[in-house]
This record gives C-alpha cells, sequence and structure tokens, in this order.
C-alpha cells in the first residue's frame, strides 16, 4: 500500500469574490513527483500556502503524513514559494549556515546541498554575482537543508533560460532519485511531462483531472486513418468492438479505442470489411494539447 504524504479534503478558499478554490480533493504518495498545473489563476499557489500553513482555508482540511499540520511535519518539508531572499553581500556557504541556524539545522550541511545542486566550486562568490539560474539552485539548496523528505517548489523554472531550465529539470530528477518527494507547481507544460509522475490539472480553483502522467498520455492517443471512401470508412469503424469515439479532419478519420489503440488490430479490422488504408499511423498528443482540450484553452490571472 502507497503511504501518503499529502492528503487534501475539500479545500475551498475565497479572496473577495475571488473563489480561488473549489472543494479541492488531492493525495499524494511517498516518492512522487507531483505537478500542480494550471495557467494562472487556477488556485496552485492557495493550494501551496494553505497545505504550509501560510493561508487559512475556507472550508476543508488537510494532513501531512497522515496527521494535521504541526511544526515537526514542517520540520520534514522544504519549500520555495516566493522569490527567495539571499543577502546579496554575501557568499553561497554564509548565506546557507544563517538559514541553518534560523532553522535549527546543522551548519555543515550547507557543503552537501552545495554539491547537491552544482554550485560547490562557486561557493565562496557574492549571491549578487550569480546568475538568475544560479539565483534558483541556490534557493533549492537552502529548501534542501536537513534533508526534507519533500521538497515543495512553486513555479521554479519561471524566468529561466532554455540553458537554466534543462539545469534546474536535472536538478529536480536527481533529487527525486533519492526518494524525496516533489510537489511542482508550473503552468509548463513540457517541463512538467518531462519531469513529473503524477498530475493535477487546476482551473479557476477547479480539479479537472488527477492521475500518473503515463495515464493522461494514454488517455490521449488516437489512431489517423485514411481510406479512399471515407463514409464506408467510418461505417466500419463504428463496428470495430473497441470503438469509443472518432472525428473526420481535413479527410482523415481519428479513432478513439476503449483499450490502447493498437493499429496492426485496426488494420486487420478494417481489410476484412473490404476497406484497404491509404494512411495508418499513431499518433500521440502532448500533454499540452491535452491541458488545452481540458481548459479550453483559457487563462486567467494568478
Amino acid at each position: 500500500m502507497e503511504e501518503k504524504v499529502l492528503e487534501i479534503n475539500s479545500l475551498s478558499k475565497n479572496f473577495g469574490s475571488v473563489k480561488a478554490l473549489s472543494g479541492l480533493n488531492l493525495s499524494i504518495s511517498k516518492g512522487q513527483v507531483f505537478g500542480l498545473l494550471g495557467p494562472n489563476g487556477s488556485g496552485k499557489t492557495t493550494t501551496l500556502g494553505i497545505v504550509l500553513g501560510a493561508i487559512l482555508p475556507v472550508n476543508g482540511s488537510f494532513r501531512w503524513f497522515g496527521q494535521p499540520l504541526s511544526s515537526a511535519a514542517l520540520k520534514r518539508i522544504g519549500a520555495i514559494l516566493e522569490h527567495p531572499n539571499f543577502y546579496p553581500y554575501l557568499n553561497a556557504s554564509d548565506n546557507l549556515r544563517i538559514i541553518a541556524r534560523v532553522r535549527n539545522t546543522p551548519e555543515n550541511d550547507s557543503e552537501r546541498v552545495l554539491k547537491l545542486t552544482g554550485l560547490f566550486d562557486r561557493r565562496k562568490h557574492r549571491f549578487q554575482t550569480y546568475s538568475f539560474g544560479m539565483k534558483q539552485r541556490l534557493a533549492i539548496a537552502a529548501a534542501m537543508l536537513g534533508n526534507p523528505e519533500v521538497l515543495i517548489l512553486d513555479e521554479p523554472t519561471n524566468g529561466l533560460d532554455p540553458s537554466g531550465i534543462a539545469e534546474i529539470r536535472e536538478l529536480i530528477n536527481r533529487i527525486a532519485s533519492d526518494g524525496v518527494t516533489i510537489i511542482l507547481a508550473s503552468h509548463l507544460l513540457d517541463e512538467v511531462q518531462k519531469v513529473c509522475s503524477h498530475v493535477a490539472v487546476l482551473q479557476k480553483g477547479n480539479k479537472l483531472f488527477s492521475g500518473s502522467v503515463d495515464e493522461v498520455l494514454s488517455n490521449t492517443e488516437t489512431i489517423v486513418i485514411g481510406a479512399e471512401d471515407v463514409k464506408k470508412l467510418e461505417q466500419a469503424i463504428l463496428m470495430y468492438p473497441d470503438y469509443l469515439s472518432h472525428t473526420i479532419n481535413n479527410g482523415f478519420i481519428e479513432l478513439k479505442t476503449k483499450d490502447l489503440c493498437q493499429p496492426g488490430d485496426v488494420n486487420q479490422f478494417l481489410f476484412s470489411h473490404g476497406i484497404a488504408c491509404s494512411h495508418l499511423n499513431m499518433h500521440k498528443k502532448s500533454l499540452e494539447s491535452y491541458f488545452l482540450e481540458l481548459t479550453g484553452n483559457h487563462s486567467g490571472s494568478k
């Protein structure tokens, strides 16, 4: 049985007349890299603020490690919610030592997290000399002080160039490989697809989907079929045993089946009904395409 790290039950939150969350339910298990995915205004940051005790919900509850939020639970969690504040004239080692004292964690742990984030060689350089990507990595190093079991990141690649995004992605994968549960809020669908094992899609405070990334992508597979007589092809497709739905697009039929699509089986079925396919291939939509379908391509303010 999977060990539950965070369980969220019917969380709701309003900011004046704006409904930020509407009865959110989520369950995150140990070892998952869980992405909260949604456009600005979807409720991602509000959710993280509530479960860290920074924002009070209107209704609902949540439990960390099977218990209500406590100081003991918070010590098992490392988090970055806002842009981190460091002393610009101090170097990385000194900044981390100060944070370690405040959090009552061993000061010598700074060496471990600097190596983890690839900043050890720059540990004596002032924070103000760091690139934006290095500053983000130092923030993750600070969150990892004390070796937390859970790491929470809110838009960790925001504002980074492609090289910086790749560095953060590699770092997240490295931390996850050590068994740390990661909860990641992002609007960058491609990054979520590359680093997350599970995802919840939020829009305007509502959960549209929650499950494994593999499950999402398996539900987006279609077979694109072409034949000389499209009308005859459509009639045959309706009789396919695992038929779920279809659309016609630019003279091709896009078929969805109840189980995983098998082009060979579809081809054999059509051939037995006297139809020779002129085009037959598997098409898998990206997480981005699926997300845009779910949200109706709407966006709002954060």
